[in-house]
């Protein structure tokens, strides 16, 4: 497969054997670590992969770098906890062989407490396969870099399996970190926190998670993950709040 499946790395000793595995057969494995401790790297070129060592630069511009060292016009965003299914990969190989499209948006199952959610339950898609041409990363964002896409999109049936939310303090570790993250994009783009989404974030994001995506259907761990991402919702807007605050804090001080 004329593909370039490309990672960026830290620390995913873990799982990242797993998923270079899962898409065996593909033209080309490239690797940006940042600086891993735990035999990433080693892992990595053991298995043929081609590893390049870059300081952490945000995941929009870290991405933006990986891609540009892929030499293939098609190419395959993988993180380190993603394996690919063999359905999944055979589904890709066939748009991609046959030029049915220029992106391909990838469904994700996401293992949480050491098991899928419930079948039935809606499940996240992005864009991670995509002719160089036809995408760009937003490389004045810091934390969801989807990519800026150009052209025709198709989806496929088969899920990705994703381990990055193998348990509650997991997923909510990253949650944290994603808030701030997003928190500062939005201060830095000028956006201001609302006292009243600080009231209703939270309600709305669990109802819209545990009911219209169907969490409900996996019983307590649907109801954990779904209060976990409307959290994440409430610490982002609290954060931006708490930007502006010390912000205007620091300004009454300097008069």
């Amino acid at each position: 497969m004329k593909i370039s499946v490309f990672f960026v790395t830290l620390n995913e000793a873990q799982t990242i054997e797993a998923a270079i595995r899962s898409v065996a057969g593909v033209d080309e494995i490239v690797v940006v670590d940042s600086g891993s401790s735990d035999g990433t790297v080693d892992i990595c070129q053991r298995l043929g992969a081609k590893v390049i060592h870059q300081e952490w630069m945000g995941f929009a511009k870290q991405k933006a770098f990986a891609l540009e060292q892929c030499r293939n016009e098609w190419c395959f965003n993988l993180d380190g906890d993603e394996v690919v299914t063999a359905g999944a990969l055979a589904e890709i190989q066939g748009l991609v062989e046959n030029d049915q499209c220029d992106l391909i948006r990838l469904p994700f199952e996401d293992v949480f407490m050491s098991a899928p959610m419930h079948h039935l339950s809606r499940k996240r898609s992005i864009i991670r396969v995509f002719k160089k041409s036809k995408a760009s990363y937003p490389t004045d964002k810091t934390v969801h870099e989807n990519v800026i896409s150009r052209g025709r999109v198709l989806k496929i049936k088969n899920h990705i399996i994703h381990y990055g939310y193998c348990d509650a303090a997991t997923l909510m570790d990253k949650q944290n970190k994603y808030s701030s993250l997003g928190a500062q994009d939005k201060f830095k783009k000028g956006k201001r926190a609302s006292r009243l989404k600080l009231l209703l974030v939270f309600p709305l994001i669990f109802l819209k998670c545990f009911l219209l995506r169907k969490l409900f259907l996996s019983g307590t761990r649907g109801f954990i993950q779904a209060y976990i991402e409307a959290m994440y919702a409430f610490l982002k807007e609290a954060k931006l709040y708490e930007l502006e605050y010390l912000e205007k804090e620091e300004k009454d001080s300097k008069r």
